[in-house]
């Protein structure tokens, strides 16, 4: 870049930002500071723009638009691109294009698998058949989720607009070369359902812009005011108690559905709805090429109060949407390969870490050291440091565990529980720590395999105690050295999760 003419940004810190906080102040922050230090004449300026509350002002129905909405259109099929309009085509996104090489997979199966989920929450497991997709142990599979039914309703019933009826998306000008935000024809019902993120968090310049529509001033101004910086702190408690997703801005501000149905839909591709993405808990050398099984937690966090007699849950859009799927009901899924895989060398030892649903791509392993044992293959050692709460409540799997240790598939499982011991709290790194010998002996004399699955926090502890492990026997820097050669390697994989 300084080749090119360039100029390099001199004293600016790396911008960091909580996307579940306010994560457009964080950067509004990081930008006063750039220019600041890199356009000082215009710094006074743009500082006084941002600390800005300007009143609000009322936008009309009539309000410009790109798009015109056409009710019941004469198209029998979806088109990614409108036939009159060859310039206008479907919105390239990498969700979209993941959308479009997806497939319809079918659900044979849920299990329980949480000892008390009244408890601790349902933990369960989830198995499709994927039809002519196949994948590999330890490869992603990707959900494309369905908000639920009941959120769907209220939402259609809070925009006052039907559900069920056919419109397409047209460009205002004949001229325009404009991008479909999503294929035309379709209904509210679709739009609601499977393209937008109505329980997903709106940025604050979304939130500012739909505060012009409010039909009511007091509205209008409390939603403007809760978008603008002085509405921040507000901002970061509402999202931290999670009650700032789209539909409860609509149920709470009343006079949003005076928004234009067609500038509403415009919103679509600032809150798609995106695929969530899981480690494949099977082998299909065991379950069958075309079968996966999925382990996951479902997330219930909250009640959404509709009125003061009515409330409905609201947790985590894909657990809850296959959490309460039925047998036979479609899923879209694509499938991702990994790096996260068995050493090709059966007798390499490998080291598993993981807690909670971090287990899942494990179950797939020691599925796949079953298999070829069964097949007369020697294997490695393969140790297993298992974290989770409690052992009475959420020790999922604990007797598919049990049957491997007693066949050899799995030599060694050393378990964590955090919350067993009021006095003192027990994770995974603190047991790698008590196991050294063995990890050391594994990892460092005879090569072995790393695997970390969990929380990010987890996988930081981890690689630290993993270091920390190796440094009894090497100078601190050269064992950290060594965990970067693992990494580089393929020895020490990780699929973590914020």
């Amino acid at each position: 870049l300084e080749q090119l003419g360039g100029l390099r940004l001199e004293g600016i810190p790396l911008g960091l930002g909580d996307a579940a906080k306010d994560i457009d102040g964080a950067f509004d922050d990081w930008a006063a500071v750039l220019v600041n230090a890199h356009a000082p004449q215009q710094a006074v300026d743009f500082t006084e723009k941002l600390g800005e509350s300007p009143p609000p002002s009322a936008r009309s129905a009539s309000a410009s638009s790109s798009w015109k909405l056409l009710w019941q259109p004469d198209i029998k099929e979806k088109q990614e691109v409108m036939p009159a309009q060859p310039s206008l085509k479907r919105r390239t996104t990498r969700i979209s294009e993941l959308a479009r090489t997806s497939t319809t997979a079918i659900l044979h199966s849920i299990k329980e698998l949480a000892k008390q989920p009244d408890v601790c929450g349902s933990v369960v497991e989830v198995t499709l058949d994927l039809g002519e997709a196949t994948y590999k142990t330890g490869d992603t599979i990707g959900v494309f989720p369905c908000n639920d039914s009941e959120l769907v309703d209220l939402f259609g019933a809070l925009l006052n607009q039907p559900l069920d009826t056919t419109f397409t998306l047209a460009p205002c000008a004949d001229s325009a070369s404009l991008e479909l935000p999503f294929a035309c024809p379709t209904t509210l019902r679709e739009v609601l359902s499977n393209t937008l993120d109505i329980v997903g968090k709106p940025s604050r310049r979304l939130v500012a812009e739909l505060a012009g529509f409010c039909g009511d001033a007091a509205d209008r101004e409390a939603l403007a005011l809760l978008a603008s910086p002085a509405g921040r702190a507000e901002w970061e408690e509402l999202a931290q108690q999670r009650r700032l997703s789209l539909l409860e801005l609509f149920l709470r501000f009343r006079s949003l559905a005076a928004v234009p149905l067609v500038t509403f839909l415009e919103i679509v591709p600032q809150m798609r709805l995106k695929p969530r993405y899981y480690t494949a808990s099977s082998s299909p050398a065991v379950v069958g090429g075309s079968r996966v099984t999925l382990t996951l937690k479902v997330v219930r966090d909250r009640l959404l109060e509709i009125n003061d007699r009515r409330s409905a849950p609201l947790g985590g859009v894909s657990s809850t949407f296959l959490a309460s799927a039925l047998a036979g009901d479609p899923v879209r899924v694509f499938v991702q390969p990994s790096n996260f895989a068995l050493p090709s060398d059966s007798q390499v030892p490998v080291v598993m870490v993981g807690a909670g649903t971090g287990l899942a791509p494990f179950r797939g392993f020691l599925q796949e050291r079953q298999a070829l044992a069964d097949a007369g293959c020697k294997l490695g050692e393969a140790t297993l440091f298992f974290g989770c709460t409690h052992s009475d409540t959420d020790f999922i799997c604990e007797e598919e565990l049990s049957e491997y240790l007693r066949t050899g598939v799995l030599t060694k499982l050393v378990t964590a529980f955090s919350r067993e011991d009021p006095q003192k709290k027990v994770y995974v790194q603190h047991r790698i720590g008590e196991h050294s010998a063995a990890v050391l002996s594994a990892v460092h004399e005879r090569d072995g395999h790393f695997y970390v699955c969990g929380s990010t926090a987890m996988g930081r502890a981890v690689k630290e105690a993993l270091v920390s492990v190796l440094a009894t026997n090497l100078p601190q820097a050269e064992a950290a050295a060594f965990v970067a050669d693992m990494v580089k390697a393929g020895r020490f994989v990780q699929e973590l999760w914020a």
